[in-house]
Parts: C-alpha cells; structure tokens; sequence
C-alpha cells in the first residue's frame, strides 16, 4: 500500500526524532498498533537508533570552534599522501593533501558531533517516551479485553498466602511475583506481546521470546520486563478501583536489583528509565501520561509508596484501592532470582 510505504519510509524517522506534531505522532502510533508489519520496520529503525539514547556528550564549551580553528591555522605538518581512486575523473588534481586540511575534516566531524549529537539525543528521548506510551496503551487495550471477559477484574494470577512480593522475604515468606499478574495479558492472547513490556529507554531489557510465552507462569527472566505494576497483594486485588490510580509504569527507584534500595527519595525520585527525567504512567482509565514526579495526580498520590510507608520488606500491601503502589516482578525462574531466594 503506498499509504504503508510513506509512513515506514518518509516518516517513521521523523516520528522516531520527534519532529512530527502531536497530530502526525498520534495518527502514526495508530498505524503501528494496527500493522504488524509497520511496526516491525519501526523497531529496527529504532534499534539503529539506539546508540543515540545512551550518548551522554558533555557541554560544548563556548570556544570550541575558534579553538579548534587556531589549531588548525598553527599546523604546520607536512603534505600526508592520500591516492585518489583510479576512476577519479580530475587527474590532474595534486594526488597529495596538506594534514591541515585533514584537521579541518577532521574539526568539521568534531563540531558536528559535538553540537548535533546532545540535540539529536533529547529528540531520540521524546520518541522513547512517545513509543513507551505506546506500549502501554497496547497493555492497556489487553487489560480492558480481560476484564470484559473477566466480570471488571484486572489480570489477576491468584494469591499466595503470606507471600512476600520480593526475593528472599522475611521469615521464610513464600516468594510470588507480581509479575505474573500482568503476564497473563501475554499468556492469554488478549493483545499485548512481550515486546510492549519493554521500555524503549532500557539498555538492557530483552523481550521474552514468542515460542517460550505458553510453556510458562511469568516472565523467563527479569530483563524481560522492564515496568513495574499495581501490588495486586491487597485486601481485594480483583476489583476495578473506583478512581483512576497507577496499573503500570517505568520501573519503581525503590527497588533495584530485587532488593529494596534506601538511598533514594520517594517523594523526587524518578525512575531511571528516561534518564531520570519522569516516567510514563498507564491509569486505569486508559490515560497514558509522561510525568515529571512521583506524585502524579490530584489527590497527591505517590507512584512507588503505600501511604506514609518508607521501608520496605516485600510483605507490605494497600488497604485503599485508590493507593496506588507501583512494584516490580522478579520471575523466580531468573537465574539471579533464584540464587538469591531463600527456600
């Protein structure tokens, strides 16, 4: 279809840089939920974009072209052969170039990355949060098809009594992961595949492969989710909230590497999925939001907390369904997480 081939070939850069408006953004991320093929073309452009998410160039000092110019003007090198191909058609060109004209190549290189490189990593930064959004909306569309089919529950995988929903809970706790819950939505074909569970701002995050989904509970590993979700360890994890809180966000900064992590503050830390900047946030009202603070709506309630709580052991759970609490699932079948549970 030529309308196909002029998104995947004349905008779908654009759209990955973030030079389309919002109109042009949101008409694209609706072609993309609807052709698989589309949205196949736009994740290898993405993964050749990548590099550009993780570049961090320092400033450009205010003098570097006219530092980089008198350089340039003090060479005094010598002439540096270069052959040109044998098919040149001007021979009568010296076949020889002065190293001053190399270090001007070499400064014009060094002045375009040192200027285009910091600009072309923030626009690369707005396409993650626009393409992050788009999975959770794709998350959303399979929540929404469960709890049609489900009498208005949320993905819900079953309860473990006294279960701690971290590694190695005190006292012995039994682990459940809380992952597991939304991995039905996978599992169950109700639209979402383990790709829309990776951020696009992840370096590390790998999705789950296709033919492994059915043979299991939860995710493979860790790496393959990379967004925290609703504790569904509360009093009545089945029933749809009254109020539009938190079902599923960018990773909890309270938890990393499956261990509560003391060292940050709940109420100004984001999530280090977009450099720290915010995290994108699926309400359960459909709504996806790239917010700049944890505290991310009206009623002042913060993403990664239960009320006042600020330690936490894995054993902890709402006891208001409009608390959101933001948590992580470590699958128990992670190597990691299996070497560090203790039975």
């Amino acid at each position: 279809m030529e309308h196909k081939k002029q998104v995947s070939e004349e905008l779908l850069l654009d759209f990955h840089l973030d030079r389309l408006t919002d109109e042009d953004c949101s008409w694209i991320e609706a072609e993309l939920r609807r052709d698989a093929d589309l949205r196949g073309i736009s994740d290898r452009l993405g993964r050749v974009l990548q590099p550009l998410d993780h570049a961090r160039p320092g400033p450009v000092p205010a003098s570097l072209a006219e530092n980089v110019l008198a350089y340039i003007a003090r060479s005094t090198d010598p002439l540096l052969p270069i052959p040109f191909p044998t098919n040149s058609r001007d021979r009568s060109r010296s076949p020889f170039l002065h190293m001053r004209e190399l270090i001007a190549v070499a400064a014009c290189i060094l002045l375009l990355v040192g200027v285009a490189v910091p600009g072309v990593s923030e626009l690369r930064g707005r396409s993650q949060r626009a393409l992050c959004a788009n999975n959770l909306s794709s998350i959303f569309q399979g929540a929404s098809a469960y709890q049609q089919a489900f009498g208005d529950s949320l993905p819900f995988a079953g309860g473990v009594a006294a279960a701690s929903w971290l590694p190695g809970g005190e006292g012995g706790a039994p682990y459940a992961s809380n992952s597991r819950h939304p991995y039905l939505l996978v599992k169950l074909n109700y639209g979402p595949k383990p790709k829309d569970f990776i951020c696009p701002g992840s370096s590390i995050a790998e999705a789950m492969p296709t033919d492994q989904v059915a043979a299991h509970d939860d995710f493979g590993a860790a790496r393959n989710i990379s967004y925290d979700s609703l504790n569904l360890a509360g009093a009545s994890p089945n029933l749809r909230p009254p109020v539009a809180i938190a079902y599923i966000s960018d990773a909890n900064p309270l938890f990393v590497g499956a261990r509560f992590n003391d060292a940050v503050d709940p109420s100004c830390t984001n999530s280090a999925a977009h450099g720290g900047r915010g995290q994108s946030v699926l309400t359960l009202n459909g709504t996806v939001q790239f917010v700049r603070s944890p505290i991310y709506d009206a009623t002042r309630d913060n993403l990664w907390t239960i009320g006042d709580v600020r330690r936490y052991r894995g054993t902890e759970s709402t006891t208001r369904n409009d608390d959101a609490f933001l948590v992580p699932g470590y699958p128990i079948t992670d190597p990691m997480i299996r070497a560090s549970y203790k039975h």
